[in-house]
């Protein structure tokens, strides 16, 4: 796995802690998104941050 710099990493690894301590752990398939989510690119990172945001403004739900 390649570890992301910058402020993602930094801060997918503090959700990560936080979701641990409040005793809430990631499903399988939720710990394999944010494992392939951290070895991308910065630039890809960036990327799928305005892919999600587009699709959550699209969404009905």
């Amino acid at each position: 796995m390649v570890k992301s710099s910058g402020l993602s990493g930094v801060l997918s690894s503090f959700l990560a802690r936080k979701m641990r301590s409040r005793g809430r752990r990631l499903s399988t398939d939720e710990a394999e998104l944010l494992e392939q989510y951290r070895a991308l690119t910065e630039s890809d990172q960036v990327a799928m941050r305005y892919l999600i945001g587009a699709m959550k403004s699209m969404s009905r739900f």
